[in-house]
């Protein structure tokens, strides 16, 4: 199944151009760093479109405003967990202007080791957010699972019985997902993306 997605010339030119546009994310300066970092904390449990919508729609109240006031602009965007990720936006404000300069330097000499530090450092990250920011920022060495890629999974046969998402178990599925990268000769970055298509027939994330 995947095999005939990576040999669709037409999709794999679509993902491959997504694929340099996070590469040049990784050249860029720490704005557009910080605004992949938003992005990806709205984008947990919620849809990509609309935490992207919900980014555009309420900049500048994530970047200035008080708490409740970041959460009254994602309400009035339709978000859907305002007052969750106003608070996680607001205390992880005075990290945003460092961010790059924090997190660059780690992932480029070791990808898991960035994940850890954003995991500890960044409230409202876990395993799944931590990789799809580092992702975004060019850094295709790891597994973002949601619930898109347990779906994949299952249907692979592999099917995990457990209600919470511990650090063993993420690690566990992002090896399988890593075995299934190797053998297509692709990153595991990369295989999200071809993944995220045939659960979604899009390419965006």
């Amino acid at each position: 199944m995947l095999r005939s997605l990576l040999q669709n010339a037409s999709l794999r030119a679509r993902v491959l151009e997504r694929a340099e546009e996070f590469k040049l994310n990784n050249k860029a300066g720490n704005d557009v760093w910080a605004r992949e970092l938003l992005l990806c904390q709205l984008t947990a449990n919620s849809s990509f479109v609309s935490a992207y919508l919900s980014l555009m729609c309420s900049w500048d109240s994530l970047w200035k405003g008080e708490e409740n006031e970041v959460a009254l602009s994602l309400k009035r965007c339709g978000y859907r967990f305002p007052n969750l990720k106003a608070r996680f936006i607001t205390k992880n404000r005075h990290l945003l202007p460092h961010i790059r300069d924090m997190v660059k330097p780690i992932a480029d000499e070791d990808q898991g080791k960035a994940r850890e530090y954003i995991v500890k450092n960044f409230i409202g990250f876990g395993y799944k957010e931590a990789s799809h920011f580092l992702r975004n920022v060019g850094y295709f060495d790891l597994a973002i699972i949601d619930r898109h890629i347990l779906s994949f999974l299952k249907t692979q046969g592999l099917s995990f019985n457990f209600k919470t998402m511990t650090k063993y178990r993420y690690l566990q599925m992002e090896s399988v997902l890593r075995s299934i990268s190797n053998a297509l000769g692709i990153d595991l970055g990369i295989l999200d993306l071809f993944i995220w298509f045939e659960e979604t027939e899009t390419v965006l994330k």
